[in-house]
């Protein structure tokens, strides 16, 4: 955070932005799971098509789909854990001022 001293109002009112924060992004992760599966579905679709030796455009455009969908998923794995190290560093220092 900062090297002043902070209250425990601000690092409340910081603790529950970020517990905001992480509920809408968590409430994102859940979406793009469930677009990273149907995505995989499709992909598998596509390739039980006419004939699954030969990739077809559906297929690549399956693939790149479902790329895209876990690619975004990751991402906002990544920024879910670094809003859960945030607030646990604002658990630190409000239990640093009792």
């Amino acid at each position: 955070m900062t090297s002043e001293s902070r209250g425990a109002q601000e690092v409340l009112a910081d603790h529950f932005r970020l517990t905001a924060d992480l509920c809408n992004l968590t409430g994102e992760y859940h979406r793009l799971l469930q677009k990273v599966a149907a995505a995989g579905f499709a992909r598998q679709l596509a390739e039980d098509g006419p004939d699954p030796d030969l990739p077809d455009s559906d297929l690549v455009e399956a693939e790149r789909i479902e790329l895209g969908a876990r690619l975004a998923a990751d991402n906002c794995e990544l920024r879910i854990h670094d809003l859960e190290q945030q607030l646990g560093a604002l658990a630190r220092e409000l239990a640093a001022l009792r």
